[in-house]
């Protein structure tokens, strides 16, 4: 291992051996921001060359830069995961760059909080579009493309569906059936070489705490875990690697929960967190539709 350094930027720490994913060609959608952008440069640190998949182009480019800095080679795609023919240009662009693709990490996604008996059809709709039906477009894609001829990892960033998420039906609805999906896609596509994992993540901090109408004091206020506290991107991005690594060889078909003890403790209710001026005032979040 080397030496210890910042966590976060060019410098951070290395978690991982620097080759432990060289060859390797990863994508992650949703990749300019928060637990995808951890990933991504994580997998940059492990020798991985990295395709980055998002709608703000600004923001994966960014990104880029960063992955550039860590010695990577790296490229941005603009695309929205809810048009097939949008992924497929990806693909193509992924072929084109770098000839393959070994990983795919499906992070993109988005939510919002609300009781269900606020929640519109067209709201939920919009979250089991960008959630389900994106995940299951890109990984048919990466599939299609890619991984039938040559194997691949699949890892999902879901969310924690165990025991029921009150103030997220929509989202647990949509990462529930991916959840599901993938367990069954693990079966049938093993025969290829395919390995399938999901990651389902607790209260993580990430910038996405500020699209909620939930005043930042409540996150800690209201104790959602056994460690009294957030996780972080990075945390969820180590889990990420590892599935995706030679370490992972003999695993496929499980659901990894990243939350701290979260559905062990089950001592939290979203709705009770929403300031209701906030709520009134909400905006939809930037990638789904008017909710």
């Amino acid at each position: 291992m080397a030496e210890k350094r910042e966590d976060s930027g060019p410098k951070a720490c290395r978690r991982y051996a620097p080759d432990l994913l060289a060859g390797k060609v990863a994508l992650v959608t949703g990749g300019g921001t928060g637990m995808g952008k951890a990933t991504a440069l994580e997998m940059a640190r492990c020798g991985a060359k990295l395709a980055i998949l998002g709608r703000r182009k600004e923001i994966l480019d960014a990104a880029v830069d960063e992955l550039c800095a860590e010695g990577a080679e790296a490229l941005s795609i603009s695309c929205d995961i809810r048009v097939p023919d949008s992924i497929q240009q990806a693909m193509d662009a992924i072929r084109a760059r770098f000839g393959r693709l070994d990983i795919l990490v499906n992070n993109a996604g988005g939510q919002f909080v609300s009781p269900a008996r606020e929640i519109s059809n067209k709201g939920f709709e919009a979250v089991i579009r960008n959630n389900l039906l994106g995940t299951w477009y890109v990984t048919k894609a990466a599939a299609d493309n890619f991984f039938f001829e040559q194997g691949g990892r699949v890892i999902c960033v879901t969310a924690v569906t165990r025991c029921g998420n009150p103030g997220f039906a929509h989202t647990i609805a949509a990462r529930g059936g991916v959840t599901a999906l993938m367990k069954t896609l693990a079966i049938e596509w093993a025969e290829y070489g395919i390995l399938i994992y999901c990651v389902a993540p607790g209260t993580i901090k990430t910038e996405a705490f500020q699209q909620y109408p939930i005043p930042e004091e409540n996150w800690h206020i209201y104790t959602r875990n056994l460690l009294g506290r957030p996780g972080s991107a990075q945390e969820v991005a180590n889990a990420i690697v590892f599935l995706a690594s030679p370490l992972a060889d003999f695993v496929t078909g499980e659901d990894w929960y990243i939350d701290g003890g979260e559905t062990l403790h089950l001592a939290h209710d979203a709705r009770e967190m929403i300031d209701p001026v906030r709520f009134r005032a909400r905006r939809p979040a930037r990638g789904l539709d008017e909710l």
